[in-house]
């Protein structure tokens, strides 16, 4: 079997799939210089093999290189419309392409002075310069993401200059000038040529091209083979294996929605022939391409985002992401388990299994350059673009000795390439989220929405963790995992950190639950994807994934109470707390699934559900109630157990 994460990533946009201008002659030539030249010139900086001192010092002039590269592919790249013009380039998208190019060379001049001055108001040049560049960012934003991200980003920008116009409780503002606004947003170090364009540029564009390097060469079948011999001949086999190749994959992509899109493909099939319901296999996908971003070593690229916007290493951020990440695929794996039980669903016969010693034998090699990243950024404390680009290094040095899956040199090339045209769907809404930073900043918005909800609150920390739930899952709704994230961080964090939360619990809660807006009704954008994969109805697999993923819900609220399972404390209560809540977890499949040693009453349903939610939930007393219950649970199950084993494996 082969996985579906071995296609190329640059296919995987965030809703569905991109058809790119399929050139042939010099524009071939031109499309595969950029691509490819950008790429290796990232690499090599971030490395330090490129100087970087003098001309290079100045972040504004990467960024606007970086910009400029991948912005001017997308108008190569991706046509107005789908089935537009597939074969040459239009006279509107030549004026795009000069568009950007214009405002990023005056950003690349104008370097020093951006960084060292503070601009108030834009000059008449700067206004024209600025207008051509926001508009041809919404216009890339729409072409690659969708109208959801461009609307969200113009409400922010009509409130910014005409708020001044509404009542007080519509968030008011004073009358800001078109020049300053421009000025803001074009020109500022929080705009478009900002703090979220370096983190593209220095951190997820290396990560982007590992995760590319790993795939092209052959990693991505050997973890998928090493899954499927591990686990392909129990029950739920084929399931267990699409949840690890899918949270691999969801590490590599950043896209939970292009994660199911690619793996769904491969998955989704396979489980239902493994005799899983279409809804079922729909929503075991979903989750598993959901918790991709919540994985580390190497995390979705809001992970990066979270750490710049926080001030810590990525370290930090990935370290704090191990105990939760590991409950979200405890609970999910578990679950899937006792469905396939429960259904007598056997694995698959060992015959049609790849061999776990051949697997081992073919691709041990690729461990060496994950421990490498592992050690690198754990350990001795690099910088993540450089762990990422050495790591790189060693799989290529790996590859060299590889008869199997050896690439010629162009093949290499086409990984530079691959891994730029993977950053045209994160660029623009990293230059988008910029232009909303910025407002925001500037008129001070996220403190105002902060101080509404910490006042309807009443001081009641329940009341306020719930309405920032709510805020979470509705400005969250429609946009892109990094669009949501980066809203709530600016606009509901700084509520949750004003009564007293660590503000790593205010991002990691908004984290959580602007992630669980991607599976949950009625908006759901990977259940859709999963649903036409499934042939099953979306709203089905939607309420069936808001089950597997019942973590992605408890723990923002668990983390807020006692910050634990994220590694703040004592050593022994984070011991104390990561065991009680993975047995929280196993209890909570139990009541969910309803079954153990064979089905559940309602009653023993209701019973472990009330034991998981126990355990989970920090405290002595919650973990001894939790602990009792599900005591109470086992035996009775055990008492009256039915003659069917736990597990069913194939022969």
């Amino acid at each position: 079997m082969k996985m579906g994460a071995s296609r190329n990533l640059s296919e995987a946009p965030e809703l569905g799939q991109i058809k790119y201008r399929q050139y042939s002659g010099p524009m071939s030539v031109l499309v595969r210089m950029i691509s490819g030249s950008l790429c290796l010139f990232i690499l090599l900086y971030v490395s330090g093999v490129l100087p970087q001192a003098g001309f290079y010092v100045i972040q504004f002039r990467l960024n606007a290189i970086f910009l400029a590269g991948t912005l001017v592919l997308v108008f190569l790249l991706i046509p107005l419309r789908k089935g537009m013009l597939k074969h040459r380039l239009p006279w509107y998208d030549v004026l795009f392409i000069l568009a950007i190019l214009l405002g990023s060379i005056y950003v690349f001049v104008s370097a020093r002075d951006l960084a060292f001055f503070t601009l108030l108001h834009a000059s008449p040049l700067q206004m024209v310069l600025g207008i051509m560049m926001i508009v041809a960012v919404l216009e890339a934003m729409r072409r690659t993401i969708g109208w959801a991200i461009v609307i969200i980003v113009l409400c922010f920008l009509l409130h910014a200059k005409f708020s001044y116009l509404l009542p007080e409780f519509a968030f008011s503002i004073f009358e800001q000038s078109w020049d300053k606004l421009i000025a803001t947003t074009y020109l500022s170090f929080s705009g478009i040529f900002g703090g979220l364009t370096s983190i593209g540029s220095n951190i997820i564009f290396a990560f982007i091209a590992f995760g590319i390097f790993f795939v092209k060469l052959g990693g991505g079948d050997i973890f998928h083979k090493l899954a499927l011999s591990l686990t392909g001949r129990f029950s739920g086999g084929p399931a267990k294996a699409a949840i690890a190749g899918s949270a691999l994959f969801g590490m590599l992509s950043g896209s939970p929605t292009a994660n199911v899109a690619v793996t769904g493909s491969v998955t989704i099939p396979m489980m239902k022939r493994a005799g899983y319901s279409a809804t079922f296999a729909g929503a075991v996908e979903s989750i598993a391409s959901t918790g991709g971003q919540l994985m580390p070593p190497i995390m979705g690229a809001t992970a990066f985002i979270m750490a710049g916007m926080l001030g810590v290493s990525y370290a930090t951020v990935a370290l704090a992401a191990i105990i939760p990440a590991i409950l979200y695929y405890i609970a999910l794996f578990f679950q899937t388990h006792l469905r396939a039980v429960k259904d007598g669903l056997r694995g698959i016969p060992r015959s049609e299994l790849p061999s776990l010693r051949t697997t081992l034998k073919e691709g041990w090699e690729f461990s060496i350059p994950l421990l490498l990243l592992v050690v690198l950024l754990f350990v001795l404390k690099y910088a993540p673009p450089l762990a990422a680009t050495y790591s790189i290094g060693a799989l290529i040095v790996i590859s060299l000795f590889r008869k199997r899956n050896r690439i010629s040199l162009n093949g290499y090339i086409q990984s530079l390439e691959e891994a730029t045209k993977s950053m045209l769907i994160v660029v623009p809404i990293l230059a988008g989220s910029g232009i909303i930073i910025s407002l925001v900043g500037l008129t001070g918005l996220g403190a105002m929405f902060a101080s509404s909800l910490v006042e309807i609150s009443g001081g009641s920390m329940l009341i306020l963790l719930v309405l920032a739930g709510i805020s979470s899952y509705i400005l969250g709704m429609g946009g892109a995992m990094m669009v949501a994230y980066i809203l709530l961080a600016v606009l509901v964090a700084p509520a949750l950190a004003s009564v007293g939360l660590p503000l790593i619990v205010a991002h990691f809660f908004v984290f959580y639950m602007g992630l669980s807006m991607f599976f949950t009704p009625p908006v759901c954008p990977v259940v859709y994807v999963a649903a036409g994969l499934a042939n099953a109805k979306p709203y089905s697999i939607g309420f069936q994934a808001m089950r597997l993923g019942i973590v992605t819900y408890l723990v923002p609220f668990v983390l807020a109470y006692n910050p634990c399972l994220i590694l703040l404390g004592d050593p022994l209560e984070i011991v104390l707390a990561s065991v009680t809540a993975i047995v929280g977890v196993l209890a909570l499949s139990i009541g969910l699934e309803r079954y153990l040693f064979h089905r559940t009453n309602w009653l023993q349903s209701m019973l472990s559900l009330g034991a998981g939610v126990s355990l989970v939930m920090p405290g002595l007393v919650t973990d001894l109630i939790g602990a009792s219950l599900l005591a109470w649970v086992v035996l009775w199950q055990w008492s009256t157990r039915e003659s069917r084993p736990l597990t069913t494996a194939a022969k």
